[in-house]
């Protein structure tokens, strides 16, 4: 058994779905589940119930889990303790979605760094789904993440930032560029600019547009925001963005959608190794927001 079998389990387990999990992962789902198989033969239990629409864990599953956590979250203070051996550096890594325009983590670094002068910090920036599993795995210590009611992990502590709603992003000559606002229902059939599938902020449009039983049309697919802009521009369909990424691309006109998917965007810390330094962190950047 290996690291990598016990964080592919933990994300079968978290996500209670194999596509879902090896989405997340960045890896196929045969894949995944040939790992979690060979998992099972080595531990000579079965950890998940399997059915076609979802997946359970078993007696064994739930104290593996429960076990696995606590044993991520001693190699990540392993490796942490052991590096900063002989060091004065303290190290801190930050994790953010590309949409997170709103909080400027160079000003909470700026202060953090005057506390404390010898900090190392590295920010990268990334899509919510690896941010989580880099906070979970313990290679992020901090986290900036956009999720929809329900999405956040048990075992991550979090402090909301912000909350905004999903907006129509569309060229100055576009059909919708005049409009005050608009429905889902407005954009059927209509082909769109959005996140991957598979990731959080797809996820929560995707859900926005079963729940008002409204289809799709065909979707242009981008991991970036700046991605999504230069796709919209060019007029291959109405990008799915914060509404907060109008201040950043003022070339497309953003529309408020009425029945649009809500976020809330949080600064997560996974609470099995996280440190005073990422803490502090942490309420630096929700200050900006009660000040």
């Amino acid at each position: 058994m290996d690291l990598r079998h016990i964080r592919y389990a933990l994300a079968v387990a978290e996500d209670r779905h194999f596509s879902r999990a090896a989405s997340r992962l960045h890896i196929s789902q045969s894949a995944l589940s040939a790992q979690i198989r060979d998992l099972e033969r080595e531990l000579g239990v079965e950890l998940f119930h399997r059915n076609s629409r979802n997946v359970g864990l078993t007696s064994a599953g739930e104290v593996f889990v429960a076990r696995a956590r606590d044993v991520l979250g001693a190699v990540s203070r392993l490796v942490s303790d052991v590096s900063e051996v002989g060091s004065e550096q303290v190290r801190l890594t930050v994790g953010t979605i590309t949409s997170a325009g709103r909080v400027d983590i160079g000003r909470a670094l700026a202060a953090l760094t005057h506390r404390h002068p010898t900090i190392n910090a590295t920010v990268r920036p990334y899509g919510s789904e690896v941010v989580i599993e880099g906070v979970r795995s313990g290679a992020i210590d901090v986290g900036i993440v956009g999720l929809a009611p329900g999405r956040l992990p048990k075992t991550f502590s979090a402090v909301p930032l912000w909350s905004e709603s999903t907006a129509a992003f569309v060229p100055v000559d576009h059909r919708f560029s005049g409009v005050t606002s608009i429905r889902l229902e407005d954009l059927r059939d209509v082909p769109l600019v959005d996140f991957a599938s598979g990731s959080e902020a797809r996820i929560q449009t995707d859900q926005a547009f079963a729940e008002s039983q409204v289809p799709r049309g065909r979707t242009y697919e981008a991991n970036s925001v700046d991605l999504i802009c230069s796709l919209t521009a060019n007029g291959l369909g109405v990008g799915l963005l914060p509404q907060s990424m109008s201040v950043e691309h003022p070339e497309l006109v953003c529309i408020p959608i009425a029945d649009a998917p809500h976020r809330v965007v949080h600064a997560i810390t996974d609470s099995a190794h996280s440190s005073s330094l990422a803490r502090e962190f942490v309420t630096l950047l929700a200050d900006q927001f009660t000040t």
